[in-house]
């Protein structure tokens, strides 16, 4: 028996799930919850779950994905929404699957099954949306580089940051040339101190987060 979580907080779309999951032979609604952080306080949630694109809390689809998967979790990403920017967002969030809910409960059952068997399922919409995926060419670039740009976007001073992370004023300034450097290779420059946090929006970039000082540099290479 396959089991499964679902959060969701459409109490009307719950019962619906319910209703048919308790139609089928080998999968079973094991948990539901409003939000993430009540689901994972769920004692011994399934580890697949079908996750909500957009809850009623606001939270960012994205990383919603992101703390489930960095628990452990298997995550179905359900919405009326075949947006490429969510699709591609959620996905590289590490989401196993997008469905929009106008397809037939049969092709979820499908993609429960191929996750559950370890495989990588792609719905067609998946496919589509992701084939047109036309957002601007993102460098590729560091941990270290990144948590550096998503802090200098969100105005974080430059010896805030190297306090923080524990280096150097100079290895601040090192890393964001390189970061200057990589945007400009891909006809995206940085030319002003705005362009920092206009970076960070287009990318969808922030799940980086600096560490406590007082816990020392849990990040020892640069």
């Amino acid at each position: 028996m396959i089991e499964i979580g679902v959060i969701d907080d459409d109490q009307m779309l719950l019962q619906g799930m319910a209703a048919w999951i308790g139609g089928t032979t080998d999968i079973r609604l094991a948990a539901t919850a409003n939000s993430v952080e009540e689901y994972l306080g769920t004692a011994r949630a399934p580890k697949i779950v079908i996750l909500d694109l957009n809850l009623g809390n606001y939270t960012d689809p994205a990383r919603n994905v992101a703390q489930l998967v960095d628990s452990g979790l298997r995550v179905i990403v359900a919405s009326v929404i075949p947006d490429r920017k969510y699709i591609a967002a959620t996905t590289e969030a590490g989401a196993a699957a997008y469905v929009t809910k106008n397809n037939n409960l049969d092709t979820l059952a499908e993609v429960i099954r191929a996750i559950h068997a370890g495989k990588v399922p792609t719905t067609p919409e998946h496919a589509f949306w992701l084939g047109r995926d036309d957002r601007p060419r993102r460098p590729k670039l560091s941990p270290r580089e990144r948590e550096i740009l998503v802090a200098v976007g969100k105005g974080t001073p430059h010896k805030a940051i190297a306090r923080q992370l524990g280096i150097t004023l100079s290895t601040v300034q090192t890393h964001l040339e390189r970061v200057r450097y990589k945007y400009a290779s891909v006809g995206r420059p940085i030319d002003h101190a705005g362009d920092y946090s206009e970076r960070v929006r287009e990318d969808s970039l922030g799940r980086e987060r600096l560490p406590d000082p007082s816990n020392g540099n849990p990040h020892p290479h640069l």
